[in-house]
């Protein structure tokens, strides 16, 4: 029964993530809502759940077209999800700023992955307008994990 809840909450981001992704778009800056999902479900269930449903996650957005370029979902969800993976039951073991700190660190480097593998010329080029490109994105999933957080906050999730 838990792995049909995970597995329909998947289908549900996947589809969420197919269809909105190019009517959110702002000057190729998307939203990834499969990153939040395999950030609670790797802080809730730990590594090895996690590596596994983002990489089987990560390889259907790009096996449908979502990802840019082929491999990169599956690549960074997985590094994602082990990351994350380490900090499942640790909130009352660290102190709470250090914890989001950590988690924050966690995603911003997802971003900042797939923002040097997409801008790399840019990257090259002009440092500063890389790190805004990489900052926008990161800023954006970061606002709907907000609205997120409203309904599953990451400490209670830790604690499950």
């Amino acid at each position: 029964m838990k792995w049909v809840k995970q597995l329909f909450a998947a289908l549900c981001v996947f589809l969420a993530q197919f269809l909105l992704v190019d009517f959110l778009s702002i000057n190729m800056i998307r939203p990834d809502f499969l990153v939040i999902y395999v950030f609670y479900i790797s802080l809730v269930y730990g590594k090895t759940t996690g590596i596994i449903i983002s990489f089987t996650i990560g390889l259907f957005s790009d096996l449908a077209g979502v990802g840019s370029y082929f491999g990169l979902a599956p690549l960074t969800l997985s590094i994602t999800a082990y990351l994350t993976g380490f900090l499942n039951g640790k909130y009352e073991r660290f102190l709470p700023y250090v914890f989001h700190l950590c988690w924050l660190t966690i995603i911003g480097f997802h971003f900042f992955v797939i923002s040097y593998v997409r801008f790399q010329t840019l990257f090259v080029t002009d440092i500063f307008d890389f790190a805004i490109k990489w900052l926008m994105s990161f800023g954006y999933t970061m606002m709907f994990f907000l609205i997120t957080q409203y309904f599953f906050p990451v400490r209670e999730a830790s604690r499950a």
